[in-house]
């Protein structure tokens, strides 16, 4: 290509890429903005959201906000977060209307999952001696559970509880300088999750699947809310999880020595950007038509098995409860993009309004870039052609104006030995990429800058198609040896 060609390609995808985020955040922040009592205090909160998709970097406090914000100090993004007079509630709730307008799908999943955050001292709300789960042991941390909107065109975090610890309801003065709500109690996790899951149910929330680990799948009233709503489960439970069955109450894992060689089948839970996930699965009945026990095992260690506990309210096959079973990852996705791209963790916060006020904003910024980058309705993925996908998932209901050169042109091989095209396409732009695309809009660039940095997020994309290629047809030719 020309580089006048060149030219006028990168500035007609600006042109392009600046009218659809301005669209959206227009559309947000017209929802969130009347929550606000004065305009100004609804001027900084949209700055804030913007300057957390726009500030680079680990650190994204209000000294960094407010300098990219354009203020000559960080008090107005500090009285944002501590003294201006609004209702994140509210804010969340108009967040769950923006998602849900672009996203909604009958068929979504929710699921269920927490995240911690280190900490030293102990004063910042929620901090205590606990599980995290990003080190796997017992630190002095802060654990917030969230619940994630999941769909076969984007995912994003939808709701979220602050845990607080046992130790916090009798501690009147940490609680006193943290600023925690008088009618704030002691409530479990799987407490906080029912709460959540029950509250999407009540508000008419589209979704026909709930998924989470194991903390969840052991809580017999979040199963039992499912139920009564009609929504089936796919719940991680473990290794000594009783189910009744036909021959009497048995642990998970008895009742996985007792599946004959025949019945496991090798099933794919997902496609990712190495390859296809493939893992051996069996499906045990129990005493109830409606519930079943579901194994997982890796082909490479049969002796790694995951167990899931599942109900569906009419008939049900194996491969929907596999394609449930590996939608649990899209959650782990959203707390990797929030930290790294909305700074949901990136905070220096001890007090309870401080907290849940920044985090909300962080998960509209979130999903922002999550609605953006969603694949359009009607649009298939790559491999929905390929001969090992019967049923490739497809794009739902939602907006098309998306820019055309954002979607996915990737291609995927169809045969182990099958020479690498000359033209592998491009990958759609994902979160991380459409955040640099949405910094570099902001910035008052020159023609020759904005196309030395569209060209290089040009270049990462077929470079990403390109290694999904290969990635996949190594993965073919292994399965063929």
């Amino acid at each position: 290509m020309k580089k006048q060609d060149q030219i006028e390609v990168t500035a007609r995808a600006i042109v392009g890429d600046r009218a659809w985020l301005r669209e959206l955040l227009a559309e947000l922040s017209g929802l969130i903005c009347p929550v606000f009592s004065q305009a100004r205090s609804a001027a900084v909160a949209v700055a804030y959201v913007a300057a957390l998709l726009a500030v680079t970097g680990d650190r994204k406090s209000c000294w960094q906000l407010g300098e990219q914000a354009g203020h000559a100090t960080p008090g107005r993004m500090q009285a944002l977060l501590a003294e201006y007079a609004w209702d994140w509630r509210v804010v969340l709730e108009r967040l769950q209307r923006f998602i849900l307008a672009r996203l909604a799908d009958p068929g979504a999943i929710l699921v269920l999952d927490e995240t911690a955050e280190l900490k030293k001292g102990k004063m910042t709300v929620g901090v205590g001696r606990q599980h995290a789960g990003i080190t796997g042991q017992i630190e002095n941390c802060q654990t917030v559970v969230f619940l994630a909107y999941v769909t076969a065109r984007a995912h994003t975090l939808f709701d979220f509880r602050l845990y607080l610890p046992k130790q916090w309801s009798g501690d009147t003065g940490r609680r006193r300088q943290a600023q925690v709500p008088e009618d704030v109690a002691f409530t479990t996790k799987t407490g906080q999750g029912t709460e959540m899951v029950t509250g999407a149910i009540d508000a008419s929330v589209p979704f026909a699947w709930l998924a989470g680990d194991e903390v969840y799948g052991r809580s017999s009233k979040l199963r039992a809310a499912c139920e009564k709503a009609g929504k089936g489960y796919v719940l991680a439970v473990p290794v000594n999880f009783k189910i009744t069955t036909a021959a009497g109450r048995k642990d998970a894992a008895v009742l996985a020595r007792l599946v004959p060689a025949r019945c496991w089948e090798t099933r794919t839970c997902g496609r990712g950007c190495k390859g296809h996930r493939d893992y051996q699965w069996a499906m045990v009945a129990t005493s109830s038509p409606r519930h079943w026990l579901l194994i997982r095992r890796k082909i490479t260690d049969p002796d790694a098995l995951a167990f899931f506990y599942c109900y569906a309210p009419g008939p049900v096959s194996l491969p929907v409860l596999v394609k449930v079973a590996g939608k649990r990852w899209p959650v782990e996705e959203c707390f990797l993009q929030g930290k790294g791209q909305a700074g949901l963790d990136q905070h220096q916060l001890r007090r309870w309004h401080s907290f849940h006020r920044h985090t909300v904003l962080s998960m509209c910024a979130l999903a922002l870039l999550a609605v953006a980058t969603a694949r359009p309705p009607g649009t298939p993925v790559p491999w929905a052609a390929s001969p090992r996908t019967a049923t490739g998932p497809q794009a739902g209901h939602g907006t098309t104006d998306q820019p055309e050169h954002w979607r996915d042109t990737g291609k995927l091989p169809d045969r182990a030995w099958e020479a690498p095209p000359r033209n592998t396409g491009l990958t759609r732009v994902t979160v991380p990429e459409a955040r640099k695309l949405l910094a570099l809009l902001a910035l008052p660039a020159i023609q020759a800058s904005e196309t030395f940095r569209y060209a290089w997020s040009t270049w990462r994309r077929r470079h990403q198609a390109r290694a999904r290629w290969h990635h996949y047809q190594a993965q073919l030719r292994a399965a063929a040896t």
